[in-house]
């Protein structure tokens, strides 16, 4: 009698084994690649040995050989289990678990029951075993055990699948529907390892796990949940600047990203489940650009580390049917960008400034400094006609004297429209150049006492601070008669200070009417970039000029005038 004999419920057993060799197969190639790749393939291997066991069990004719698989299936069961452990803690982030002595305790736990339901004819694992239209099995204590340990690693897995469908929505529904297969899988083990071993039993058991590895094929395969995709957007999503807040029908947060954390100032923990609104009460303006963020728009908020310029944008997020089930709203910071078109936009206003100061200068020297030329010749030449009276003669000389004086002061003022561009270089590069023209012009020797780098700031502020030194030049030129002219310029406690300091006779400051135009001129040009300007002298003691420009409070004042 021939110890196996066809049977056609072979078929079920077979058609599983093929279909988990086919798995198998399929991952086995994206094993250094993938996550989670190479212990799907080992379990599809297990899975393939059992239902080659099952096939065996139920075309075997004899009570030796049926029991020999009974007890094959048996002890491939909990190395299955352990596999499937590893790769759920593997695709789930947690292999800090999967520490050395854990492995070690796995590798024990799953070679050693194999090995015993082989030694001494399985009798360690199984009291008896005996053929009684079906294969029965009566287990030990320690089989009771081993079936326990293998109950437990399998609660463990699903527990770990558990953990991985709270902490990723992302995977939610693929592991939902492994979830579904470890429901199935906790049914048939127990008619597995308790039941009898009717051939009707080992075929549900095979369509059971039929079923389970459906369920990880299609949420694995079906949803590409081994691809490197789901990573890769994960951390795309985790580390973009843009803070990333995606929302339910109520408005309750369901997920941030680690830009929103930082934003809100909150954990992630703290953050799910609660309406946007509240998280964002202390920015009432960001909370209702949040809350009907259906386009973009544009938002002033209050950081703590400073202000800020956030564009909100939302998209509503619908189900497989349409139907709307929350909103994506992404917080994009544009703080820098507008600083810097304010700047660039400050820097043009500078330009334009000193282009028309150049076209005025141009002007006045192509018209009204000719027209003077012109004036002190023929004023030249009548003061050299004979026949002229002493009282004529003069007159004439005093005109020429004032038309040299008209010249003088046009020469000056082109002078001052043409001091250098801020596009020319530093600050201190432009202060040593209004200098260095200073005296060329006048032939009056500056000392210049600078610090080595003088803080940048705006394109109008360094055009008006160096207007106002300049002016201060002009008056220390016309009026102190002074020998010795001192600037100095340096940072103090956030401030830009320059300071133009002379020996000359000075003035009582009281004494100066509020008309006049170059001490006025100095103060406005200071309230435009928010800057502090104090005069100080005394009748022949000199004076000293001091402009303090706060170098972040300056941006700030420039930017609100543009």
């Amino acid at each position: 009698m021939l110890a196996y004999s066809y049977d056609p419920m072979l078929w079920p057993t077979l058609g599983s084994a093929a279909f988990m060799g086919a798995l198998a197969l399929y991952v086995w190639p994206r094993r250094s690649d993938t996550k989670g790749a190479l212990q799907l393939a080992l379990a599809g291997v297990v899975l393939l040995l059992w239902c080659l066991g099952a096939a065996a069990e139920v075309a075997a004719n004899d009570a030796a050989a049926q029991g020999f698989w009974f007890r094959f299936r048996d002890a491939v069961l909990l190395p299955g289990v352990a596999v499937i452990l590893w790769f759920a803690l593997e695709y789930a982030g947690l292999e800090r678990w999967l520490a050395r002595p854990v492995v070690v305790a796995l590798v024990v736990a799953t070679a050693v029951p194999f090995a015993l339901d082989f030694i001494d004819g399985g009798r360690l694992v199984w009291q008896r075993i005996w053929l009684d239209q079906a294969i029965r099995g009566d287990r030990t204590t320690l089989g009771i055990v081993l079936a326990d340990v293998t109950i437990a690693i399998f609660l463990l897995t699903t527990a770990v699948f558990l953990y991985l469908f709270v902490r990723s929505p992302a995977h939610r529904l693929p592991v939902a529907i492994i979830l579904v297969g470890q429901v199935v899988a906790r049914i048939v083990y127990p008619l597995m390892a308790f039941s009898a071993a009717s051939v009707s039993n080992i075929v549900t058991g095979v369509i059971g796990f039929d079923f389970v590895a459906l369920t990880y094929g299609v949420a694995l395969l079906g949803f590409r949940l081994l691809d490197l995709l789901p990573v890769a957007r994960e951390t795309i999503l985790a580390r973009m600047p843009d803070a990333m807040l995606v929302l339910d029908a109520r408005g309750r947060v369901v997920d941030l990203n680690e830009a929103a954390m930082r934003l809100l100032g909150r954990e992630r923990r703290a953050a799910i489940d609660q309406p946007a609104a509240g998280l964002l009460a202390d920015a009432p303006a960001l909370a209702g650009a949040v809350a009907a963020a259906d386009g973009a728009a544009e938002v002033a908020f209050d950081a703590d580390d400073g202000p800020r310029t956030l564009e909100v944008s939302g998209t509503p997020l619908a189900d497989w049917q349409g139907r709307p089930v929350g909103r994506l709203v992404l917080l994009h910071d544009i703080t820098a960008l507008r600083r810097v078109e304010a700047q660039l936009m400050e820097r043009e206003r500078a330009l334009a400034v000193v282009g028309e100061r150049e076209r005025l200068a141009r002007e006045l020297h192509d018209g009204l400094a000719q027209e003077l030329w012109l004036a002190k010749l023929k004023a030249t030449r009548l003061a050299a006609q004979p026949g002229l009276n002493a009282e004529a003669r003069e007159l004439s000389d005093e005109v020429v004297a004032a038309v040299d004086a008209g010249i003088a002061e046009a020469r000056e003022a082109v002078a001052t429209m043409r001091a250098p561009s801020v596009a020319a270089g530093s600050l201190r590069e432009l202060l040593a150049r209004t200098l260095e023209d200073f005296e060329d012009r006048f032939g009056l020797a500056v000392e210049c006492d600078c610090a080595p780098e003088l803080p940048a700031l705006p394109a109008r502020a360094e055009v008006e601070a160096l207007r106002i030194v300049g002016e201060a030049l002009t008056n220390v030129r016309r009026h102190a008669d002074a020998t010795v002219v001192r600037v100095r310029g340096g940072v103090d406690d956030g401030h830009l200070v320059l300071e133009v300091r002379d020996n000359g006779r000075g003035f009582e400051p009281g004494s100066v009417g509020p008309g006049t135009y170059g001490l006025a001129g100095m103060r406005e040009r200071a309230a435009q970039i928010g800057a502090e300007l104090e005069i100080d002298s005394a009748v022949r003691q000199g004076t000293r000029v001091r402009l303090r420009v706060p170098v972040a409070a300056a941006a700030a004042v420039v930017a609100g005038a543009a």
